[in-house]
């Protein structure tokens, strides 16, 4: 594949290095605030993307209805990683999906997070005939990450509010209060070098039970990525998520 990346922070470099690796050319590096050699452009538009079959983008949430839409322009497939913009995701797909385009989404690439994913669903299910067992989702990042919670948390906290009906909202914020009943507190930490972890506990007055994914490297991220960007530019149009595609592969 002939790959642009849009967003050159730490994930576009690792893109570009296992993009490489495994056998892809990079047709562009596009980033606005970047200074880095391999950058060919600073602003992503559809010149920038003449030579490229695909689109990795891990970049900032701002601007990206207005990258969506050059996307849907160049006609390419794209993967959207980027993070921060979930608030928006109803609007956004009700545009894209009536759009003659091919992307695809997800708050975490990294495949063996979705499973994980699969796992804390079956757990909710199971929790859901016990209230003495109550959530609360933990996460820890390096200190460079630019959002809070995770794209992954809040995906967490969708998976345990549709498993578990005494459930009916998740708070992210600061809590000066007390935490209500019915909702689940999701709580994060940024400090020094960590890929990142997420993991869900099930609390009770008797015992704990801890479901853990612990990333060891960036590179999960960008393997699921490409990997992503290769199926979605298998001829596909529309808007999906990363369980369309994982779905598919595992029938």
């Amino acid at each position: 594949m002939h790959i642009a990346i849009v967003g050159f922070g730490k994930m576009g470099h690792v893109v570009y290095q296992s993009a490489i690796r495994d056998g892809h050319t990079i047709a562009a590096v596009i980033d606005p605030y970047s200074d880095a050699p391999e950058v060919t452009d600073k602003k992503c538009d559809v010149a920038s993307l003449a030579n490229a079959d695909v689109v990795i983008e891990f970049s900032v949430a701002e601007g990206i209805e207005e990258r969506f839409r050059t996307y849907a322009e160049a006609r390419i497939p794209t993967v959207i990683a980027t993070t921060g913009w979930y608030d928006r995701l109803t609007e956004i797909e009700k545009e894209f999906s009536k759009k003659d385009c091919s992307i695809i989404w997800s708050g975490n690439f990294a495949i063996g997070v979705h499973l994980f994913f699969s796992i804390v669903r079956d757990a909710a299910k199971l929790m859901d005939s016990f209230s003495t067992y109550d959530p609360v989702v933990q996460e820890l990042f390096h200190s460079g990450k630019g959002d809070s919670p995770s794209g992954t948390s809040l995906m967490i906290g969708k998976i345990l509010l549709e498993e578990l009906q005494r459930k009916d909202s998740v708070e992210s914020a600061r809590l000066d209060r007390k935490r209500k009943d019915s909702e689940i507190h999701l709580s994060s930490a940024r400090g020094g070098s960590n890929p990142g972890t997420h993991t869900v506990i099930f609390d009770s007055p008797v015992d704990s039970v801890e479901i853990t994914h612990r990333a060891r490297s960036r590179e999960g991220f960008a393997a699921g990525a490409i990997q992503a960007a290769a199926w979605v530019s298998d001829g596909r149009k529309g808007f999906f998520s990363l369980d369309d595609m994982l779905a598919e592969l595992t029938g």
